[in-house]
């Protein structure tokens, strides 16, 4: 039995008391980061933002089976947030396409306050159609006009996951005003409520999967969408300044700086891809029938659905509401490290704005302070990220050495490169004495 043949369809089944506990760690994580947010400069704010949105994106296209490279999409956001023109900042090139990805990113992050029009989605989808695979003859920026079914398994051996409603195009259609109505309705607002306003409509898009493929993609972005909607409005709750209707008392252009991600989410998700199947397959069900369209057997249910496959109904919303609080939480406190760490680089790039480096030694320098640890580097290990000679890589980590950027430890083969700020304390003290 699926989500969709419950009588409670889409709204589901939510009891708010089981999840006062889960609620209040999880605005103890994420309002820290919104109060911090708003203490950084705006350069600052956007090397924060380059970083996480890099993260984000690459955890997202992981999930779809894609492969980024995070430097390569960190790269391509720098050019975009127009972090390019500084010495230290120049990309050392772009990932062909990779360009489409962050606009359509930076678009959904950019535009949470306008109205969410479903040509916005389907042209979203069309652009980044050709990132999915098996995108080839599929239909791209149209939505889907016949049955979706969630397959997996080896060939010869695979199994239905889910099976999703709108058997036909006008089905379908029903279903989708319905999601827009209550989009509209229950577009997520500021604290608590906002943000399970959004699980729970990122779960009703993904039981409604109104894409031929790359709803779990698509679902992704909305719910980063949202999340920043939630995390904007308490900002401005923070400063004074939320007046309910936010879109309708600020000018687009104001509201576009306000929009932007402060947390990353899907980093963690990524790592916890079956637990994630596990949710999914309880909340939103299992298949009841074979094939055939004959009710399975109840020894092969379970063994196919598992043991609780027949415990509880699908549409159980407080396990997914909490399920999604909790990888909220731990990627709250996994993005705190990102604003000290922001910190950091402003001050590197200020010590060493003038200092001539080229795209390789940039890379280190980036990849180091991504990092965050007093381990640094060896001369193979940067050979090997920057795909250079071992005399060049020689060459550039004695110039960065010189020029007082990174610091050597450690004798022969054993030498390691760092940055000074990430010096143990006791090895700094010895430097600073007279």
């Amino acid at each position: 039995m699926w989500i969709w043949q419950q009588p409670d369809w889409p709204q589901g089944r939510l009891a708010i008391m089981p999840l006062l506990s889960e609620m209040s760690a999880t605005q103890a994580v994420m309002s820290p980061l919104v109060a911090q947010g708003q203490q950084l400069k705006a350069r600052q704010r956007l090397r924060l933002e380059a970083t996480l949105l890099s993260e984000e994106m690459e955890a997202c296209a992981r999930l779809s089976g894609v492969v980024f490279g995070r430097a390569a999409l960190r790269d391509a956001l720098y050019q975009a947030l127009g972090l390019e023109s500084g010495q230290l900042e120049a990309p050392r090139g772009q990932v062909p396409g990779i360009d489409v990805f962050v606009d359509v990113m930076l678009e959904v992050v950019r535009t949470a306050f306008q109205p969410l029009a479903r040509e916005q989605v389907l042209e979203w989808h069309r652009r980044l159609g050709p990132f999915l695979p098996r995108s080839s003859g599929q239909r791209l920026g149209e939505w889907r006009d016949g049955p979706h079914e969630a397959v997996s398994g080896r060939y010869g051996l695979k199994r239905l996951r889910y099976r999703a409603p709108g058997m036909t195009g006008d089905e379908l259609a029903d279903e989708l005003e319905r999601f827009w109505q209550r989009l509209e309705e229950e577009e997520p607002e500021a604290g608590n409520p906002g943000v399970i306003n959004a699980l729970r409509l990122h779960a009703h898009w993904q039981a409604l999967s109104p894409l031929a493929l790359g709803n779990g993609l698509i679902g992704r972005l909305l719910l980063t969408r949202w999340l920043t909607r939630v995390d904007t409005l308490a900002a401005l709750q923070q400063q004074g300044e939320w007046t309910g209707q936010v879109a309708k008392h600020w000018e687009a252009e104001a509201l576009e700086q306000l929009c932007w991600r402060r947390q990353t989410l899907f980093t963690v998700v990524a790592e916890r891809q079956e637990e994630l199947r596990e949710l999914e397959q309880h909340c939103l069900g299992t298949p009841g029938t074979s094939p055939s369209g004959q009710a399975l057997p109840p020894e092969l249910n379970r063994a196919l659905n598992g043991d609780a496959a027949d415990e509880v109904l699908p549409g159980d919303m407080n396990a997914w509401v909490a399920w999604w609080l909790r990888q909220l939480r731990d990627g709250g406190r996994r993005t705190a490290s990102h604003y000290l760490r922001v910190q950091r680089a402003e001050r590197l790039w200020m010590e060493h704005a003038r200092t001539p480096l080229n795209s390789r030694q940039r890379e280190l320098v980036l990849t180091l302070l991504e990092r965050d640890d007093d381990e640094g580097i060896g001369r193979a290990e940067y050979r090997a990220l920057v795909e250079t000679s071992d005399p060049t890589a020689a060459r550039d980590l004695a110039d960065l050495t010189a020029k007082q950027v990174l610091e050597s430890y450690g004798v022969g083969r054993g030498t390691r490169y760092r940055l000074p700020v990430f010096a143990p304390q006791e090895d700094r003290a010895v430097r600073n004495e007279p």
